[in-house]
């Protein structure tokens, strides 16, 4: 049996890929707790980079196909809800730049949840590569100072 100790890191980043892309379609899985992690599952700061890095490229790869799945669903739903869907839309066409504060913040903040900003971006067609973008930024902040908060408070690696 493996301990913490012979863990390699590339299995590290291969598990932490895997469940990222995982909490990022499951709504109830946690991303947080699994970047919370990684201090203990780390030699040094360049590792717990790396690890950020690779959390962030998971939670994004899942949340594209919520993107893409909220823009299928544009199609479906009542007359008044595709009618509100149409009026948002074309407020964010008109100031693209909300719609981009919109994505960064929810990815950043979780507020709205970003699983909900996820489905929603796409079912208002919002610009992929803008969603991709401040969302990636979001979310690359969020996971950078989750992970790095207990060095930062603990002092660990001083």
């Amino acid at each position: 049996m493996y301990g913490l100790e012979e863990l390699s890191i590339t299995w590290v980043a291969v598990w932490c890929f895997g469940l990222t892309v995982v909490s990022a379609v499951v709504p109830w899985v946690n991303a947080e707790l699994i970047v919370l992690s990684f201090p203990v599952l780390t030699q040094s700061p360049l590792e717990l980079t790396a690890l950020v890095l690779v959390a962030t490229a998971g939670q994004m790869t899942g949340k594209i196909a919520v993107y893409w799945t909220g823009r299928g669903a544009g199609k479906l739903p009542k007359k008044r809800t595709a009618a509100a869907i149409e009026r948002w839309r074309q407020r964010f066409e008109r100031k693209p730049a909300s719609a981009s504060g919109f994505v960064f913040l929810s990815s950043a903040v979780g507020i709205p949840p970003f699983y909900l900003m996820s489905l929603v971006a796409g079912a208002l067609k919002l610009d992929f590569g803008r969603y991709f973008f401040f969302g990636t930024c979001g979310r690359l902040v969020r996971f950078g100072l989750v992970a790095f908060a207990p060095h930062l408070i603990l002092g660990i690696w001083s």
